[in-house]
């Protein structure tokens, strides 16, 4: 009986242990699957798995042209003179609270591709005068006069805070961290700048350059109007930026009081006639003040580039630099940066330059990783994920090793695009760290689109689907995967 006791608690020690294997075996899985789902929620272009072609799964009425936000679930829009919340995974409405009147902006809007870590509050500017600058250039939006009311709301649709703002001729739209950005020109004009300026060809007129007056631009906290930072930015010789084409006289047309102003929860961008500053929003600044011609652009992964000739050339050969996220210079780029569209981390590991034909990747450091020579000229990067860079020249999608730039696959796009005809151009990417959904279309129509979703590790096509019904771009959000019509919004899913 003692043997057989014996055997029987080593028996059941044994199990134990396997058990104990087999729990931790579970524990470290979920939580490894609860790390890639934070992963794919805050990674550019990221989207939850896709095993089969997405469909609708709600639709709801949403505009666009007021600025978008996106707090923890909710999808922010403009309705009139109200803020309204979207559900992201029904489409309910989630709240709506008036913002101070129908000429209202909530959020942000960006040429770059948008952040996907939600915000924790959105900032609403409504009164005359505020207008999105990011729609309609020609003219663009006029400085503001008299008040206009500030609101803050958090991602339960409760007023956090709620002022009026002074106007007095500067530009207002939401900033980073429930920011309110303020720019305004200040001053009178000094001497005229720059190469003279061709009005009026016909009638051989012309003005001796651009006088300009400097700008001031401010960082407020939204809810109680006290200033962050404040920088002061002089009138300087930007090139084109003061001009514009007139149609009628077939010359130039100047407007030295041109101000552009773009906000996000990385960057303050200014520009306009004889300015140009990028900062981060701490008040850094991340261009060259000395340099007129360069402005930052967000890279994935929370970097930037500081694109010497962004805002036009005069003539100076400078390289672009990439920096941190803090600002710091991490490389001088030996070429042109190919940004992913999408990744499935938020920080990825790789940077990838084309250098004339060549690709050439660098690590998070600076240090080059491989080059690859390839037959034909990269002209994109769509996604990397899953140790996997998917690359775009003008007739192929190739997957390289993302660590040795060694080629594992190699797609026609025409023959992804199927029936679509020939030519179709890849337009987004998206990833959800084992595809690349790849979104092809017709540049003789541009009104039809079609998915591919292709297996990050052999380019097997795992699926396609058409997505007809006129224009409608696709934008992820927290995981979720969106079409957005101008009018309305839909899930796909």
């Amino acid at each position: 009986m003692p043997g057989r006791r014996r055997r029987v608690v080593a028996a059941a020690v044994a199990t134990g242990g396997v058990v104990l294997v087999v729990g931790g075996m579970l524990v470290v899985d979920a939580a490894t699957s609860r790390d890639a789902q934070e992963r794919l929620e805050t990674a550019r272009g990221a989207v939850r798995a896709l095993d089969a072609a997405p469909t609708e799964q709600w639709r709801a009425p949403a505009a666009a042209d007021r600025g978008t936000a996106f707090l923890p679930g909710l999808l922010v829009t403009v309705d009139g003179d109200e803020a309204v919340a979207l559900d992201l995974d029904t489409g309910a409405e989630a709240w709506r609270v008036p913002v101070g009147g129908d000429e209202a902006v909530c959020g942000s809007w960006s040429p770059w591709e948008r952040s996907a870590v939600p915000s924790r509050t959105v900032v609403c500017v409504a009164g005359s005068g505020v207008a999105p600058s990011w729609y309609d250039l020609s003219p663009p939006p006029r400085p503001g006069e008299g008040t206009a009311t500030v609101t803050v709301l958090d991602a339960r649709g409760r007023v956090v805070g709620q002022r009026q703002a002074q106007t007095a001729g500067a530009l207002l739209v939401p900033g980073p961290d429930g920011g309110l950005v303020r720019a305004e020109r200040v001053g009178e004009p000094g001497e005229p700048s720059g190469a003279p300026v061709a009005v009026d060809p016909g009638a051989g007129e012309s003005v001796d350059g651009v006088a300009g007056r400097d700008v001031v631009v401010t960082l407020e906290d939204a809810a109680t109007g006290a200033v962050r930072w404040r920088r002061e930015l002089p009138f300087q010789d930007v090139p084109w930026s003061c001009t514009s084409w007139d149609a009628e006289t077939g010359g130039e047309e100047v407007d030295p009081e041109r101000l552009l102003l773009v906000a996000t929860e990385t960057l303050v961008d200014v520009g306009g006639c004889g300015v140009a500053a990028s900062f981060l929003p701490d008040g850094e600044r991340l261009d060259d003040p000395d340099a007129p011609t360069d402005g930052a652009v967000p890279l994935a992964g929370g970097r930037f580039l500081v694109d010497a000739d962004r805002q036009g050339s005069d003539g100076a050969l400078r390289a672009d630099r990439v920096l941190d996220p803090d600002g710091t210079p991490l490389l001088d780029v030996p070429g042109e940066v190919l940004d992913p569209q999408a990744t499935d981390d938020p920080a990825p590991g790789v940077l990838l330059v084309r250098d004339g034909i060549a690709l050439r990747a660098f690590d998070e450091r600076g240090a080059r990783l491989w080059t690859f020579d390839g037959a034909r000229v990269p002209e994109a990067v769509y996604v990397v994920a899953e140790g996997t860079a998917v690359v775009g020249t003008a007739s192929t999608v190739l997957g390289l090793d993302a660590l040795s730039g060694e080629q594992t696959w190699s797609r026609f796009v025409d023959d992804l695009a199927g029936e679509r005809g020939h030519g179709a151009v890849v337009t987004q990417a998206f990833t959800d760290g084992r595809c690349a959904f790849l979104v092809l279309v017709d540049p003789a129509t541009g009104a039809s689109s079609r998915v591919v979703a292709l297996e990050l590790s052999s380019g097997s096509v795992v699926w396609s689907e058409d997505l007809d019904g006129g224009w409608g771009g696709l934008l992820p959000a927290q995981g979720r995967l969106l079409r957005w019509d101008g009018q309305s919004v839909a899930l796909l899913g």
